[in-house]
């Protein structure tokens, strides 16, 4: 993959700021906090140096940004339909496709075992949000945020896509009277192995679902989705998430 570092000579800074204005539409001021966004810690040794305290800011920017468009796009719609269409917008999932469809998973720089890590793009497409407000501020980076993502989403789709398994699930139990845990551990990791988790979903002693990921809140997800798909299958919820009709 392409290396930005803050080493590289003017020629790469200029393909730097070339791809960055050919993406998000506007000229960035400062190269560095784009460097860091786009340098995973798999290639330091202090994770300080690394995007995850930019990939932290961009998650709160884009919450703030995406709540707001979703706010106005649909007016008389309550609490709970505005947290799901957010959350399906900023989901890794949907990042991840926003992201690699732009090209832009080729920026950063990765190496080892991380390179096949499933949430890359995503992961990086926040630290490049929390790289844009520190460079030009939240009111323009709103503006260059909204217009790349709007650009890329179908409303329709996304409004029939399910990406939040695990808000579902604990929804759907929780009006059964049922208690929904998660149990998680940390599976053995073998030397130049990046760190991986299991969770299974479980209600009342059983196993809903098991899953995997390279964070405890995806491996959560997964568990979640295999639960849900589990369901879907047996015929006790349909896809859409509601219940089968008995009339």
């Amino acid at each position: 993959m392409t290396s930005f570092r803050p080493t590289d000579k003017d020629s790469q800074d200029h393909i730097l700021r070339k791809a960055i204005r050919k993406s998000f539409r506007f000229r960035p001021r400062n190269l560095r906090y784009y460097k860091i966004a786009l340098t995973h810690r798999s290639t330091v040794s202090n994770n300080m140096e690394s995007n995850e305290r930019l990939e932290f800011l961009g998650d709160a920017v884009l919450g703030v940004v995406v709540g707001e468009a979703v706010y106005r796009r649909y007016p008389h719609a309550d609490e709970g339909y505005l947290t799901r269409m957010r959350s399906k917008l900023v989901s890794r999932d949907s990042l991840n496709k926003i992201a690699v469809g732009a090209g832009m998973h080729h920026w950063l720089y990765v190496k080892g075992k991380d390179v096949n890590s499933r949430n890359l793009a995503g992961n990086m497409y926040e630290a490049l949000a929390g790289a844009i407000f520190l460079d030009v501020g939240f009111e323009k980076s709103k503006k260059i945020l909204l217009n790349h993502l709007l650009s890329a989403v179908d409303w329709q789709e996304l409004e029939y896509t399910e990406t939040d398994f695990k808000s579902r699930l604990v929804e759907r139990y929780q009006k059964k009277g049922k208690a929904l845990t998660f149990r998680v551990r940390m599976l053995p990791q073998k030397p130049g192995e990046c760190v991986t988790f299991q969770a299974q979903a479980v209600t009342e002693g059983s196993v809903l679902g098991t899953g995997t990921g390279y964070s405890k809140k995806d491996a959560e997800q997964e568990a979640s989705k295999q639960a849900w798909m589990n369901e879907c299958n047996r015929g006790v919820v349909t896809s859409e998430g509601f219940e089968p009709s008995t009339q």
